[in-house]
């Protein structure tokens, strides 16, 4: 019998995107998408972007990219700068107050993330405690170690069929037949508290 657990994706598109530009390739969100549906039935799909002040065209690239992939719902969130010169946007706030509203509402049963932000630590770690299966999916040089042992699964964005491409090839459609592997990444060991660790090319300790 087909899986019919309620899947709710959240797609923090900019922290994919930076770790995608870095290394030369270009993540195609299609793909988180058929990677959830795989876990059951897609309830709420969000996509959530930061945005700069101007930038028409960025916005209306993003609303081609939300009907394209077929995201349920897209959220884009100014960049302000603080008094210290940085600039930053809630959007981890959002995102946070989204996925654990349904959590609470009892809507989700199994919750994918596609962020590596050490941010999303204690959300993770309360959908966990509550019962949530929680998948993320992290940048493969960005993803903080707290968040990957915080979560049921834990796959690189280069594990997920059809993520990662290479930027200067035409999106390729992310292939969705095959079944999810559980903690695809090796165990090597533990960590003296119960958790594994991880080979770790992209696993990094927040700042």
């Amino acid at each position: 019998m087909r899986n019919r657990k309620r899947v709710w994706v959240a797609d923090d598109a900019a922290n994919l995107a930076q770790d995608n530009r870095d290394n030369g390739c270009r993540a195609n969100h299609e793909a988180i998408l058929a990677y959830a549906a795989r876990l059951g039935v897609i309830i709420q799909a969000g996509i959530y972007f930061p945005r700069y002040n101007g930038m028409e065209r960025e916005r209306s690239q993003l609303i081609g990219l939300k009907q394209a992939a077929g995201f349920t719902e897209m959220e884009v969130r100014p960049v302000r700068q603080r008094p210290d010169g940085a600039y930053k946007s809630d959007i981890d706030t959002v995102i946070t107050m989204a996925v654990w509203g349904a959590a609470v509402a009892g809507m989700a049963d199994v919750v994918v993330l596609a962020s590596g932000d050490s941010d999303f630590v204690p959300l993770v770690e309360g959908l966990v405690l509550r019962g949530i299966e929680v998948h993320v999916i992290g940048p493969d040089n960005g993803t903080a170690i707290e968040l990957a042992v915080a979560a049921n699964c834990f796959l690189y964005a280069s594990q997920v069929p059809g993520l990662v491409q290479p930027s200067s090839s035409p999106a390729v459609p992310a292939v969705s037949n095959q079944a999810p592997v559980e903690r695809s990444l090796e165990r090597v060991g533990g960590n003296g508290n119960g958790h594994p660790t991880f080979p770790s090319p992209g696993l990094q300790k927040p700042s």
